[in-house]
């Protein structure tokens, strides 16, 4: 994940403490300075919660980091999960299961659908299979062949979001 992805993933409230210094040397790397994010940088995920918490907090003030909106949080969020996917780092599946679950259920996307859930950014064909794979697991005699099936399709509808969802949240927030 970049900084950005990170920071939406902390202001979902779904960033544990031990993963700040991961989300500091994703700053470093996206070009952003400051003495606290380095030595967040440096440290380790055992240290002290409180003094992880503090050198985050001194390091976005610092850097005067813009907080985004909770949309714009929830689909820079969901693009990490996206990009872990598309490079085989998460499995489909529970990479979805993560978008819909951890990222985008902290906005209420249901109130600017127009004819489907999520249709607003859309997500409506890969929730709508990602609800297929479920509902195939739950029959009496499942059909790997059909949840195989069901997972192409959903890689398929992935690679193809990829791009809408770059456009629908603002890459800086700086």
């Amino acid at each position: 994940m970049n900084f950005n992805q990170y920071f939406g993933k902390y202001i979902c409230g779904d960033l544990s403490e031990i993963e700040y210094p991961e989300f500091a040397i994703a700053g470093l790397l996206d070009d952003l300075d400051s003495k606290y994010l380095r030595i967040l940088a440096g440290m380790k995920r055992t240290d002290e919660i409180s003094e992880l918490r503090k050198y985050l907090k001194w390091s976005l003030e610092e850097l005067n980091i813009k907080k985004p909106t909770i949309r714009e949080a929830t689909l820079t969020y969901s693009s990490g999960i996206l990009e872990d996917i598309l490079n085989g780092e998460k499995e489909i599946i529970q990479g979805v299961y993560e978008i819909k679950n951890n990222a985008l259920s902290n906005y209420d996307f249901y109130a600017e659908s127009d004819k489907y859930y999520f249709d607003s950014i859309g997500f409506e064909h890969i929730f709508g299979l990602f609800n297929a794979y479920y509902d195939s697991l739950d029959e009496l005699k499942i059909d790997t062949i059909h949840l195989e099936k069901i997972e192409k399709e959903l890689l398929l509808e992935l690679k193809k979001w990829k791009p809408k969802i770059k456009t629908m949240y603002n890459i800086g927030y700086n």
